[in-house]
């Protein structure tokens, strides 16, 4: 068990800082990311839980929002696969857990340019651009339904309701 450890500590290390030196100068073990360690079901429950209080999105629409979009049947789901292709990304470029398109990550974001792979291939980035986003609708619409209709279809969603939204807020916010 000892060796799986530090086998698992060595791959995130070399994952984390990408062979670039620089980046040691910068290292804090009190930063390190330990929800990234876990499988995916584990890190995108484990993110959805965190980032939801912070950008006060409801959780059970967290939930059922990741569930519509690519399947995930919440913590204990061992069958979840986010990075094969048909789940990683849409058919309308739209990628990761909770499908994010790459222009509208980078509009969330005002200190970093975000990259498909990042939307792909990092869940917490995927998560954080998608609660912002969520969050952003919500302080202009008011509205959890109109959020979602409006993050499924665009801003046509505004008026006109659909069955994703109706999935995600009709048993309300809770778990």
């Amino acid at each position: 068990m000892r060796y799986l450890v530090i086998v698992f500590s060595l791959l995130y290390l070399l994952h984390a800082f990408d062979g670039n030196n620089s980046e040691w100068e910068t290292y804090d073990p009190k930063s390190i990311d330990v929800i990234k360690l876990g499988p995916p079901n584990y890190q995108l429950y484990d993110y959805m839980k965190v980032y939801s209080k912070e950008y006060d999105i409801p959780f059970g629409y967290a939930l059922r929002c990741a569930s519509e979009e690519t399947g995930y049947q919440g913590k204990f789901d061992f069958h979840y696969r986010p990075f094969v292709d048909r789940l990683r990304k849409s058919f309308a470029d739209a990628y990761g857990p909770l499908q994010v398109q790459v222009p509208t990550a980078n509009d969330m974001w005002s200190d970093r340019h975000i990259t498909a792979h990042e939307l792909g291939y990092d869940i917490r980035v995927n998560v954080i651009s998608s609660f912002r986003y969520k969050k952003y609708l919500y302080d202009i619409v008011g509205d959890w339904l109109k959020v979602y209709s409006i993050y499924n279809m665009g801003w046509k969603g505004k008026n006109k309701v659909n069955d994703y939204a109706l999935n995600i807020v009709k048993d309300g916010p809770s778990v």
